[in-house]
């Protein structure tokens, strides 16, 4: 079941929210304290940052975890939409 089922909505239905990706994160917080955030060397959070690697399955559930949900799966792998345009090109 669904919040909009259950009878409940934004109260702001006028705002949107920007989804923000792994990388806008490290850049924002710095490679540093996200290496420390996600329990990682700052050599890996580096890589993160420009796009040199991804992070595995299990580091990329300490992100979300770390992170509160600020970022999810979509937001460290990108999403099916752009898996689908990267395959067709």
């Amino acid at each position: 079941m669904t919040l909009y089922q259950e009878g409940l909505e934004p109260e702001y239905k006028e705002r949107e929210v920007e989804r923000i990706t792994l990388k806008k994160y490290i850049e924002f917080i710095g490679i540093e304290p996200a290496a420390e955030l996600f329990g990682c060397s700052t050599h890996a959070a580096k890589a993160w940052r420009y796009g040199n690697r991804q992070p595995s399955i299990e580091q990329a559930k300490k992100i979300i975890k770390a992170s509160n949900g600020k970022l999810d799966f979509e937001a460290i792998f990108g999403s099916i939409e752009e898996a689908d345009e990267k395959t067709v090109e």
